[in-house]
């Protein structure tokens, strides 16, 4: 496969960085291109993401790549040993925006040397302006790589899994697991670019054992994680620079390995629950809770309420929307806070409200993460049906229950609980061996993964 590697602007300064290996890489717009005296724009890819470094004999990787341009594009990808090429993808994948990072699958374990990986972008559903012996594409970006040896003594392995938490638009990164080599303690230093701007701000912590960074506004933001180690070389320079985060040069020499993470913050969704009235009455205060459209949905079971002043019941047990009376002294009015009691027919607790009277009581629901496709199996079975096919969709995502099949962006099934078959209308009807997309969808009822399947005969 004969390809001309085309120049991008290195993030951390060059391809091949500390121990040799690419390190994550921004690059161009989407190119406009006159094809028969008519411009097409054209996808160009403008972020290869290595997932760590160094990369040692007999380690994998996984590459996650976004391109500029304004709509759906397949991204598809070959590996270069040395000696031969080998695809690394089944064709092109499932069609994502341009600008959400996507992740190519794991590669073969590498061998000592020099490697290559191509990466080929077109617009979702559209023919490449540019085609070879392989297929067609519009653009493509060849990033070389080099595997080198183990050396205790001069490197830092950082191939673990990332250990972090998000809560929110909190990022906390603990660690790397199995992290070993130069001696620790480790410290890490994190950068972070947004995907939708392609902009790197680098530093946004400095070196910590255990950093966090708040972000400012919700999203899917790409993370790399540097390493290192006082008993480093390169903790020198590292102290030597300018460390403020409006510092943006250059970060080469300063750390010794580096994790590359995806994390999508949301900011927390506020939920009106109930409300409630309160009111004078000859003893005490004539209180009323009433469920609303969020709290039916967070808490079906939920039909009776009782209120409770800290840990006493001041009421009698009743049912949502009907009045009951709340005895204290002083009487309660507008404005006191109480406890609201949520229980199900059986009177079986289901969730206590903090709430000021005559206000509503809420809840924060924590944002849904995007299941990373590489990490969830998802397999699909097919066989004929009266009308269309029938296909069932299973999936070790712990968070998905249902499901729905998709042809692209058209929807060929209804929702169906994971398991279970559900019709797929097309013509002609599906058969093993077609691809859909499948959509994993979690018990709130929120799309946390897509992913391109190809269909398996059922047995």
């Amino acid at each position: 496969m004969k390809q001309i590697k085309k120049s991008l602007s290195i993030f951390m300064a060059a391809i091949f960085v500390m121990a040799g290996i690419l390190g994550n890489v921004t690059a161009n717009a989407a190119q406009a291109v006159t094809t028969k005296a008519t411009q097409v724009l054209v996808p160009a890819i403008n972020y290869v993401g290595v997932e760590h470094s160094p990369l040692i004999v007999g380690d994998t990787e996984k590459f996650t790549v976004t391109s500029s341009f304004s709509g759906k594009v397949q991204y598809r990808a070959f590996m270069f040993d040395g000696k031969t090429w080998a695809e690394l993808t089944k064709g092109y994948g499932a069609s994502v925006d341009a600008k959400t990072p996507y992740v190519l699958p794991e590669t073969p374990a590498f061998k000592l040397g020099k490697a290559k990986v191509s990466v080929w972008v077109k617009r979702d559903g559209e023919t490449g302006i540019q085609s070879n012996k392989n297929g067609n594409f519009d653009s493509y970006y060849v990033a070389e790589l080099n595997c080198v040896a183990k050396n205790d003594a001069s490197r830092v392995y950082a191939n673990g899994k990332a250990d972090y938490t998000v809560n929110g638009m909190k990022l906390t990164f603990n660690k790397i697991e199995g992290i070993n080599g130069i001696p620790g303690p480790y410290k890490y230093a994190m950068h972070v670019m947004d995907p939708t701007t392609g902009v790197w701000t680098k530093r946004v912590t400095t070196y910590q054992e255990s950093p966090s960074y708040t972000f400012t506004k919700p999203g899917t933001y790409m993370v790399v994680v540097h390493a290192n180690t006082e008993k480093s070389t390169t903790w020198a320079k590292y102290l030597a620079q300018d460390k403020t985060d409006a510092n943006q040069g250059s970060t080469y020499g300063t750390y010794e390995a580096w994790k590359t993470i995806m994390v999508t913050v949301k900011a927390e969704d506020t939920v009106k629950v109930f409300d409630t009235t309160v009111k004078a009455a000859t003893f005490g205060a004539a209180v009323n809770v009433t469920m609303t459209t969020g709290g039916t949905k967070n808490f079906p079971t939920a039909t009776k309420y009782q209120v409770i002043d800290g840990t006493s019941a001041i009421s009698a047990i009743v049912n949502l929307g009907t009045v009951t009376t709340a005895m204290s002294i002083p009487a309660k009015v507008a404005g006191d806070k109480v406890n609201i009691k949520l229980l199900d027919a059986n009177a079986k607790e289901v969730k206590v409200i903090e709430v000021a009277l005559g206000q509503s009581g809420t809840i924060t629901v924590a944002p849904v993460v995007p299941v990373d496709p590489t990490t969830s199996e998802i397999k699909a079975t097919v066989k004929a049906g009266t009308f269309g096919a029938l296909v069932t969709v299973t999936s070790t995502s712990k968070d998905a229950v249902k499901y729905q099949v998709f042809n692209g962006t058209s929807a060929l099934s209804a929702i169906e609980v994971l398991g279970t078959a559900t019709t797929v209308m097309s013509i002609p009807a599906k058969v093993a061996g077609d691809k859909v997309n499948v959509k994993l969808i979690n018990a709130a009822g929120t799309v946390i993964a897509t992913n391109e399947v190809a269909l398996v005969a059922a047995k």
